[in-house]
């Protein structure tokens, strides 16, 4: 099991948690699992993912959480840490991540807007 101590932006994330009335211990542990599924891309293309389904549900009028898991905040803030951390390592840009991650964040905040009622 990998914690906040390998480089994870603790302060961030367990504030997140906090706020949220989650542990922020359990929140920050990161399983070998988890690190390996963000190391093999998939991070990438759940998010991808993601927003194809929030697109579709706008222009439709559908909401897709009746059958459709999205990323959970915790998945999605540890995958974007973990991606961001091996990009820079491997001294490439991140660039594409940082276009990614606003381009969730736009489409997300639209999805939560019309189906917040529902």
């Amino acid at each position: 099991m990998y914690t906040s101590g390998h480089g994870l932006p603790e302060a961030g994330l367990r504030q997140y948690a906090i706020e949220r009335g989650m542990d922020p211990e359990k929140f920050l542990v990161i399983t070998e699992a988890e690190k390996n599924r963000w190391a093999m891309g998939c991070f990438r293309k759940d998010l991808e993912r993601d927003i194809r389904f929030y697109r579709g549900a706008i222009e439709s009028k559908e909401d897709p959480r009746k059958y459709h898991e999205f990323l959970t905040d915790r998945d999605r803030l540890i995958g974007e840490e973990l991606s961001r951390r091996g990009i820079l390592k491997s001294g490439l840009s991140t660039a594409w991540l940082d276009d990614l991650m606003k381009e969730w964040e736009e489409i997300h905040t639209q999805f939560v807007q019309i189906f917040s009622q529902t």
